[in-house]
């Protein structure tokens, strides 16, 4: 079950969990049958966690596309020109998957996003923006679930369908 934390703008919690709940029920790639937002979970941007608790997703973020450039080294993909070779596959899965998460095109492996921007980042410019208003801004953690789920790793699935192949 995939777990995102968001970051939103927001007039209030409710204010933040409805533009949570839109962005889902209006995201074209990513649907799910049921998201669950963890109210309990959800933080201002005025409580002392909330700089913790932004950090650690951004670093959750990196820690994926370095995971999955790690799979590409392993597939022996080390340079740019390596590219050129790259078939159609497992890697260039994992291609697609790190450079959505680089171009801030939000998707199931997105553990941190920032509606806000449209971003898997946060720029300097918002930073202020929430320094300078911390009541204005959220920090949502929600999960999707998706009924015809049997294997959470689509990544997993990829794998052996390709080992499985002649």
């Amino acid at each position: 079950m995939p777990s995102h934390l968001l970051l939103t703008p927001g007039t209030g919690r409710d204010d933040a969990q409805a533009r949570i709940d839109h962005f889902f029920a209006k995201n074209y790639l990513v649907k799910y049958d049921r998201v669950t937002v963890r109210t309990e979970r959800t933080i201002n941007a005025g409580e002392v966690a909330f700089g913790k608790r932004l950090e650690a997703g951004l670093a959750a973020n990196r820690r994926v596309v370095g995971e999955l450039l790690d799979e590409l080294r392993a597939g022996g993909f080390e340079k740019l020109t390596d590219l050129l070779e790259m078939r159609q596959g497992y890697e260039s899965k994992i291609l697609h998957i790190t450079t959505h998460l680089l171009d801030g095109f939000f998707g199931v492996d997105s553990a941190f996003y920032n509606l806000a921007e449209d971003s898997h980042g946060l720029s300097a410019r918002l930073a202020a923006a929430i320094k300078a208003n911390p009541a204005g801004f959220w920090l949502v953690e929600a999960e999707g679930v998706s009924d015809a789920d049997h294997d959470p790793d689509q990544l997993d699935l990829i794998r052996r369908f390709e080992a499985e192949s002649p």
